[in-house]
């Protein structure tokens, strides 16, 4: 094995070992502060960036969450009863449904970003500049490497 086939193994194992529980700790903290000051569930927060991000019928969110139509209809309508989510018919298609945020839901979202982007800071505080420099600069590869529609994807 050449030495820069043992440099990527290990970067590769690096990788493996330290994103999965980074990301676990910010969805945790994601998810406590979605259940816990907003009373909605993780799923429910999801479904909820993912209509601010333009996702605007139960099809294109079950698409998306790559899970069941009527599982995403049964969140959308407890998102409607908890007034974060309306839910309009299209005129000339009565089977397409048409939701929108709430003004209430944008304020939720915009609240549970600062709060999980005020939690980040906090932990990151400690780092140098030169260290927050190369956290950054392994974010952006990370990025680039990763993204859709890369050769072979």
């Amino acid at each position: 094995m050449s030495q820069n086939d043992s440099s990527l193994s290990q970067t590769v194992d690096l990788v493996l070992e330290t994103l999965p529980p980074v990301w676990d700790r910010i969805r945790s903290n994601l998810r406590a502060a979605a259940t816990g000051r907003f009373g909605i569930s993780l799923d429910q927060f999801h479904i909820l960036r993912h209509i601010r991000k333009g996702f605007q019928s139960v099809g294109d969110l079950a698409e998306k969450r790559q899970v069941s139509r009527p599982a995403i209809s049964q969140a959308v309508h407890a998102l409607v009863v908890k007034e974060l989510v309306t839910a309009r018919q299209e005129s000339g298609d009565r089977r397409r449904v048409r939701l929108e945020l709430t003004a209430y839901a944008r304020e939720v979202l915009d609240a549970n970003f600062a709060s999980n982007r005020s939690w980040m800071e906090e932990k990151m505080a400690a780092l140098s500049a030169a260290e927050l420099a190369t956290v950054q600069a392994a974010m952006r590869i990370l990025s680039a490497t990763f993204t859709p529609g890369d050769a072979g994807e």
